[in-house]
């Protein structure tokens, strides 16, 4: 009866053995659930790149407009004559 722990004994550690490499095999391989966490990260950044891309280039335009409406604002503007005007006291 002395033989049937020792032989439990072997075969536990070989099973631990098995279960360390496959762990470590399962750590080293990624799991599907982490490729489509990173497929979603790579997708948000990339719309927040165009987002904030987008932000800049309205915020340019708009600061151009702004610069453009000032610039006409302060343009010396030319000056139409008037006709006389008729005093009613002349006839005409």
């Amino acid at each position: 009866m002395h033989s049937q722990p020792v032989r439990s004994e072997a075969g536990r550690r070989r099973a631990e053995g098995q279960f360390k490499s496959k762990k470590k095999a399962d750590e080293q391989t990624p799991r599907a659930d982490d490729i489509l966490r990173q497929t979603e990260a790579e997708k948000t950044a990339r719309l927040r790149a165009l987002r904030l891309a987008k932000e800049a280039a309205d915020r340019d335009t708009a600061n151009r407009d702004a610069a453009a409406a000032m610039a006409r604002k302060t343009e010396p503007r030319r000056r139409v004559s008037r006709p006389p005007v008729s005093d009613a006291s002349e006839p005409s």
